[in-house]
């Protein structure tokens, strides 16, 4: 199978990355280290169109809710899957107003009404949103919740666990569609 992964270069994208690429699946990474940058939707788009499935990973704005509503509206009519990485925040977008809540937020309304506009039972294209808590990457230790405080990191999961849990829903057969999965670590004293 050919996968597209953004930001397959760091985190939970080269997690995914290392972990089907293991299994023997063609990888076509699209990160600023080789040159692809998500706010060029378009060119971006070119090189995940012709893949079996989409793991649509990297973060910036709004640009990762218009490449997915680009690569779907491509896609439709076939059977593909693309794996939407959200975010915990999404949750706490009206407690926390921060941008990047928002645009996670954002990312799964785009979602529902494109993966939605023709009705479930003439859908093909497969979207499975998944919506981590904190995970210990780069991009959780630059960005600090609202009131400046994280999780310490055995709080945190693992990029490699995110990356089980693509799989693990991608594994699925097509016509099972696990929308939605959220998940982070709960503190047990």
């Amino acid at each position: 199978m050919k996968i597209a992964i953004t930001g397959h270069s760091k985190g939970i994208g080269k997690a995914c990355a290392d972990l089907f690429e293991s299994e023997g699946h063609e990888i076509v990474g699209l990160s600023r280290s080789n040159g692809f940058d998500i706010q060029q939707v378009n060119m971006c788009a070119m090189k995940i169109v012709p893949c079996d499935m989409f793991i649509n990973n990297a973060y910036l704005g709004t640009s990762q809710s218009q490449l997915f509503e680009i690569v779907c509206n491509h896609w439709r009519g076939q059977y593909k899957t693309i794996v939407n990485i959200g975010s915990r925040a999404q949750y706490e977008h009206n407690r926390s107003g921060s941008i990047y809540s928002a645009d996670k937020v954002h990312l799964k309304r785009t979602a529902e009404y494109v993966a939605f506009k023709e009705g479930i039972e003439n859908k093909k294209v497969r979207v499975i949103n998944i919506n981590p808590g904190w995970v210990d990457t780069d991009m959780a230790n630059l960005n600090l919740a609202p009131d400046n405080s994280k999780p310490a990191q055995e709080n945190m999961m693992s990029a490699e666990y995110i990356a089980d849990m693509v799989k693990w829903c991608t594994d699925m057969p097509h016509d099972t569609e696990i929308f939605d999965l959220s998940l982070w670590k709960t503190t047990t004293d």
